[in-house]
């Protein structure tokens, strides 16, 4: 059970509580308004009795000692109307003492889901820990129907618990959504510390046609080539050249000059998507039978280069703000690739500056060490990345600046992106400034 359910079932059950106690307390006045109301009848019915007494003895028979009981019990109606005056007071007083800790606790409520709601975003966050792929699977079950496979190293947002013993977890990722067990991920704290060594770095493609070479040098026999805008899994970079994953057990190099980097996080994929996946594989295996005369490298750059049509970098800086805002509302997902359909802290902050020709990090870490330059909180200007920390240490979090103390974020699943307070939760780690 998750630390929100537990806190959702506790205060329920205190408010269950507390409305039972003001039953009992209505209820106890209740009855002693019907007893009193029985007892007055008694009460009169003991003097008319009494009075009629008098009349027929109009000689005064009537014994002292009856007077003297219609006497005290006129007086106990007197104390038992004082009492129960008393007692509705005490139990009114009661009842409104309840109500004013009924109130404390609404307001402890408020103040606890509004603590929850500001937990990291990294708190459904799970990382599939296996030694190739574990199937997703339609139902908490290994007889239900796999919908997908999860490769080590996808991450995922969990959804719920599944299971008698919680033992299934109901994730998202990607396109693919289903239960896989729980042993199989990695998940809260150990989730946050790790989640640097779960990017994946590819190169994509500059040029109309980039070939992939066997060693790194020009003169080296070529393997394969890649085409504008396509992609591939970067093993290392390098100056001038960088190894990449080409193709089944095919590594090879590129020219790093021709190339950049993206990182992006794994996701899960569906029985279709593996299909596709395979598909643009088996082609890209079939270049390598190609040969360099028959399809020629064309190293001709045709992605346009940064905008600098700017006036001043006010001017830029303004534009990057802007063009942030467009986003405001849409969904937080973990490892999110699109603005639009959603992403990350980091995700935003990536693909935004992207836009306007820079390269940043995929992950808040890799933003606050290497992300522009570090400057003073007294310096911050708008379109500036503020790096926060859960932990005091690791940057777990980042948010654009837009001016007046205030950011604009892909705060967590619950929220999206949404604009906050620069200092709304968290230790400000550092600022980095990407444009000048």
């Amino acid at each position: 059970m998750t630390r929100g359910t537990r806190e959702k079932h506790f205060m329920e059950r205190y408010k269950l509580s507390i409305a039972s106690a003001i039953v009992i307390v209505v209820g106890s006045c209740i009855l002693i308004q019907i007893k009193a109301s029985d007892t007055q009848k008694e009460y009169q019915t003991d003097y008319i009795e009494t009075v009629k007494m008098q009349q027929s003895d109009p000689l005064g028979f009537v014994h002292t000692g009856d007077m003297t009981a219609f006497r005290t019990t006129a007086g106990a109606a007197d104390i038992l109307d004082a009492d129960l005056l008393q007692a509705v007071q005490r139990a009114t007083a009661g009842v409104a003492n309840i109500l004013d800790l009924e109130l404390m606790v609404d307001e402890q409520i408020t103040a606890m889901q509004n603590e929850v709601e500001e937990e990291s975003e990294y708190a459904n966050l799970a990382i599939a820990k296996v030694d190739n792929y574990v199937n997703v699977r339609s139902a908490p079950n290994t007889d239900s129907e796999v919908v997908g496979k999860m490769y080590d190293g996808s991450v995922a947002q969990i959804l719920s618990v599944a299971g008698e013993n919680g033992e299934w977890f109901q994730v998202v990722s990607g396109n693919v959504e289903g239960y896989i067990k729980a042993e199989y991920f990695i998940y809260g704290e150990d989730a946050v510390s790790a989640i640097d060594d779960y990017v994946t770095r590819y190169v994509v493609v500059q040029a109309d046609r980039l070939n992939v070479r066997a060693e790194p040098d020009i003169s080296s026999g070529r393997i394969g080539y890649i085409d504008n805008g396509e992609r591939v899994k970067l093993i290392e970079w390098g100056d001038e050249w960088s190894k990449v994953d080409y193709a089944v057990e095919h590594t090879g190099y590129v020219a790093s000059e021709y190339v950049t980097v993206a990182e992006e996080f794994i996701y899960a994929k569906s029985i279709e998507e593996e299909q596709a996946e395979l598909a643009a594989l088996q082609e890209l295996q079939a270049r390598t039978q190609a040969s360099e005369e028959a399809a020629p490298e064309r190293a001709v750059v045709t992605t346009p280069p940064p905008q600098t049509n700017f006036a001043t970098v006010s001017e830029l800086r303004g534009a990057i703000v802007n063009y942030a805002m467009q986003y405001l509302g849409n969904r937080y997902v973990h490892g999110g690739q699109s603005l639009a359909s959603g992403t990350d802290c980091s995700g935003f902050t990536c693909y935004v500056y992207k836009e306007f020709g820079y390269s940043l990090s995929r992950t808040p870490q890799g933003q606050y060490t290497s992300a522009g330059r570090g400057i003073d909180m007294s310096e911050i200007e708008p379109g500036d990345v503020i790096c926060y920390s859960s932990n005091g240490s690791t940057c777990t979090h980042v948010g654009l600046y837009i001016g007046n103390g205030q950011i604009i974020h892909a705060a967590n699943s619950r929220k999206g992106v949404i604009i906050s307070n620069y200092d709304y939760d968290g230790i400000i780690l550092g600022v980095r400034s990407i444009v000048d």
